[in-house]
């Protein structure tokens, strides 16, 4: 596997602290194949059709793997189109579990008639006001929003943009940027598409920014994408603590699995070494602003 040189990412330390990422198993069943967008580069678009996970069955996913994890994120798809997902969260919150729903924000309203008590949204923008996932278009509602930017040659411009818009009109506290890696059409991370950014490319931007930053979101979340390192050395090597289940049962450890195919007959949290024993594609450097 080809790997980029490392690049420091570096910040202002009277600004900024960097907070240490602990690594928790995750449980992440897909519950819908639907979704009301069809966005360029999604990692997911070979899978998406008419399948939904019924509510009965994801009971008895919850169940079975409620003793192995720590924490319950839901994705498709679109997770909020799901007929059945107020008593998904209801039946977490029973179980004593928070839940993260993954969403592209365009069916929010729903949600504010549902007990959102112990569940988060982050949402995914392709854009500020450009793109077929722009923050814009975004429901506005006044459920808190982890916004999450996904770098790609066409939106580098409206990066800083969006962060103050997020802040602005979302009251986001903590804004996450990545990139998109098409790994659907590649099968490799680390090749690049027309579309796509380069892993140098990405950590400049994100640099960039990290400089010229100077609004009032809490924590900065970036993905390290196997390329930016910061001066803090905290433990990087740890086993894939991930489990992803579809609609269909088809079962995947690591979220990067599902454009390569590569699937498990049981989800196994903590026991895959991740990427060679080398630092995680998806682990992030959280960057949280001093009082």
């Amino acid at each position: 596997m080809k790997k980029e040189q490392k690049i420091l990412l570096e910040y202002d330390k009277e600004k900024w602290v960097e907070i240490p990422t602990s690594p928790v198993n995750t449980l992440q069943p897909f519950i819908t194949n639907k979704c009301n967008k069809r966005c360029s580069g999604c990692f997911y678009s070979h899978k998406l059709g008419t399948e939904e996970m019924p509510f009965e069955e994801y009971k008895v996913i919850v169940e079975k793997y409620a003793g192995r994890v720590g924490k319950i994120n839901l994705l498709g798809g679109e997770p909020t189109i799901h007929p059945e997902l107020e008593k998904m969260l209801d039946f977490n919150r029973w179980k004593g579990f928070k839940t993260t729903i993954y969403t592209n924000g365009f069916d929010l309203k729903r949600l504010e008639k549902m007990d959102m008590r112990d569940v988060s949204l982050r949402v995914g923008v392709y854009g500020s006001t450009s793109s077929e996932k722009p923050l814009s278009e975004v429901f506005r509602t006044p459920l808190p929003l982890y916004v999450v930017y996904m770098l790609r040659k066409d939106n580098v411009s409206e990066l800083a943009e969006t962060a103050e818009m997020a802040e602005r009109d979302f009251n986001t506290k903590s804004f996450y940027i990545s990139s998109i890696r098409d790994i659907e059409e590649t099968q490799d991370f680390w090749k690049d598409t027309p579309e796509t950014v380069s892993m140098p490319e990405y950590a400049g931007i994100v640099q960039d920014f990290v400089k010229n930053y100077s609004g009032d979101i809490q924590e900065l979340h970036i993905a390290r994408r196997g390329v930016l390192e910061t001066d803090q050395k905290f433990d990087s090597t740890y086993n894939c603590r991930f489990g992803n289940i579809f609609p269909d049962g088809e079962m995947i450890t690591c979220p990067l699995d599902i454009s390569r195919k590569l699937t498990t007959p049981e989800l196994d949290f903590n026991k895959r070494p991740c990427n060679k024993n080398d630092e995680c594609l998806l682990r992030k450097i959280v960057l949280r602003k001093k009082a």
